[in-house]
């Protein structure tokens, strides 16, 4: 009598399947764009009219469409065993750079003040935003053992880069005085969910620092180029 073929029993694997799919897609990028399109009122932000001719504002960082982010999802670690589950899935969200732009620019505008006009001296100033923060991470980590106790850590967290900011003082012939480069260092810092908190309410605070930063990181730039001419 010949012996029956074993299997590989189909729930078990079916359960596992389907544990391990939940973990890797209960965020999205569209979830993350909605949320970001959200705290923006669907559109970017426009900087304030201008107040100073003196000074023009121009940005060397890529031109995107309308939309105020692009987000794409990635799974930088996965470890599916069997009775183990670690994996860390992350979505990678970038602002549109006319977000920041705008904020830069209405910044300089109103903050420049009496100091750095004094210090043009009827010259014009030239700025060129060369670099400039606008990524966060949805972070989303995770472990269970066998299939019944899970522990997940949520945040959202910057992709460290730092404002980069090159100027030109040209005299009324429009030729080059002075020139030079000024670099701010990214302030941004992660935030973690904590218990009963809304990951979408979340990412909305972090925007919100985000916002924050930005201006305060342009008034440095002020300060600092101010110093300098």
């Amino acid at each position: 009598m010949s012996k029956t073929n074993r299997k590989t029993p189909v729930y078990p694997t079916a359960v596992y399947l389907f544990m391990l799919c939940a973990f890797t897609s209960c965020l999205n990028p569209r979830m993350v764009n909605r949320w970001v399109a959200t705290h923006y009122n669907g559109q970017v932000p426009p900087p304030a009219e201008k107040k100073n001719e003196s000074i023009t504002v121009v940005s060397t960082l890529p031109v995107i469409d309308e939309k105020l982010s692009s987000t794409k999802k990635d799974v930088s670690h996965l470890l599916p065993l069997i009775v183990y589950i670690q994996y860390d899935y992350k979505n990678i969200c970038t602002l549109n750079p006319q977000i920041p732009v705008g904020n830069f620019t209405s910044t300089v505008r109103t903050y420049s003040g009496k100091g750095l006009k004094q210090k043009l001296n009827g010259n014009h100033l030239e700025l060129t935003i060369e670099q400039m923060p606008n990524v966060m991470v949805v972070d989303d980590k995770g472990k269970m053992y066998l299939l019944l106790v899970g522990l997940e850590w949520l945040s959202v967290v910057p992709k460290p880069q730092d404002m980069v900011v090159s100027y030109r003082l040209l005299n009324p012939a429009n030729e080059e005085i002075r020139k030079g480069v000024i670099t701010i260092r990214d302030k941004n810092q992660g935030l973690s969910l904590g218990m009963f908190q809304s990951l979408k309410k979340l990412s909305w605070r972090y925007l919100d620092q985000y916002d924050a930063n930005i201006t305060s990181m342009s008034r440095n730039f002020v300060d600092r180029l101010t110093a300098e001419l």
